[in-house]
């Protein structure tokens, strides 16, 4: 209502200063103007209050058009700000959808994963359960196993206990009897023992004197013999107690003919009372060695000097032997 009431304003001042302009276009005078001072003024006051008419409807045409265009910007600011708010609302829409999509997601994932815990602990409970029901029925088995065992093996054990004290009572007599039986075996044993030890040492008491008799005797010999044959001081003492082990050895040494022409090189070693430590081949035949290595182990000790000088000189020593067939 508004804008008519101005458009209808302009229509009418433009009207006006166009019926103005006429009207004074009509009234010109192209000749030399003639003083006329009273209605140059009334032109003059008219031209002026047309053009202040003319400005304060172009001034008002010109605010108009601000107004409008105020007017206009407002509207298409509130439209951009509508958009924005409508944009806006849409992605806070669309966020809040996704988040209820997810948070309805997330609950039908969290309630499958609780119906599967769920499960799976009814699953367990109930294998549990069966695993306990199995254990309880096996014990109770167990027990009743155990029980009959225990019986049969009391009654074992009291079969077995009247059995070991019968063997224990057999054992005992037949100990008894076999200590008895070993005492006096033992006693006889000793007896036997003492004997033998004492026969033994009068045999080796007769033997030592046989023994310390024969090496008198042989020496003896020996110097009679070498005393027929050479004179004393031609034979020195080592030959002389060579000799003498040669003709002890040669008592126990059991030849046959097949040795004749042989020889044999022993290494003896002997203690310092004559007593055969070793004898072993040194060189020669072998059979013969053998035989005359088993002659100087039987022989037991040999002669050696009493010298001390000369007495070292037999305690390891090589000697060569031959058989006298």
């Amino acid at each position: 209502m508004k804008k008519s009431t101005n458009l209808i304003a302009f229509l009418i001042a433009f009207s006006l200063h166009v019926l103005l302009g006429g009207l004074l276009l009509m009234n010109i005078d192209f000749s030399l103007p003639k003083e006329k001072p009273k209605e140059a003024v009334s032109i003059i006051d008219a031209s002026l209050v047309s053009q202040k008419m003319f400005d304060d409807l172009a001034e008002r045409k010109t605010k108009k058009k601000l107004l409008e265009q105020r007017k206009k910007d407002d509207a298409q600011k509130k439209k951009e700000r509508e958009k924005a708010d409508r944009k806006r609302k849409e992605l806070e829409k669309k966020r809040k959808d996704a988040l209820i999509k997810k948070q309805k997601l997330d609950k039908i994932k969290a309630e499958k994963a609780d119906a599967a815990r769920k499960e799976k602990e009814a699953k367990r409970v109930a294998a549990e359960k069966m695993l306990a029901e199995k254990k309880l029925k096996q014990k109770k088995a167990d027990e009743k196993r155990a029980l009959a065992k225990k019986k049969a093996l009391a009654k074992e054990k009291e079969a077995e206990k009247i059995k070991a004290e019968k063997i224990k009572a057999e054992k005992v007599k037949a100990e008894k009897e076999k200590a008895e039986k070993v005492k006096a075996e033992k006693a006889k044993a000793e007896k036997a023992k003492a004997e033998k030890v004492k026969a033994e040492k009068a045999k080796a008491e007769k033997e030592r004197l046989r023994q310390s008799e024969l090496d008198k005797q042989m020496e003896a010999e020996f110097s009679n013999d070498f005393s027929n044959a050479r004179s004393a001081k031609q034979l020195s003492e080592i030959a002389k107690y060579e000799a003498l082990i040669r003709k002890k050895i040669s008592r126990h040494w059991k030849v046959d003919p097949s040795m004749s022409g042989k020889s044999c090189t022993l290494g003896i070693r002997l203690a310092p009372d004559g007593l055969v430590i070793s004898a072993n081949m040194s060189r020669g035949d072998k059979k013969l060695c053998n035989s005359a290595r088993r002659a100087t182990l039987q022989a037991k000790t040999l002669p050696i000097p009493k010298d001390p000088e000369l007495a070292p000189q037999f305690r390891d020593f090589d000697i060569t032997l031959e058989p006298e067939l």
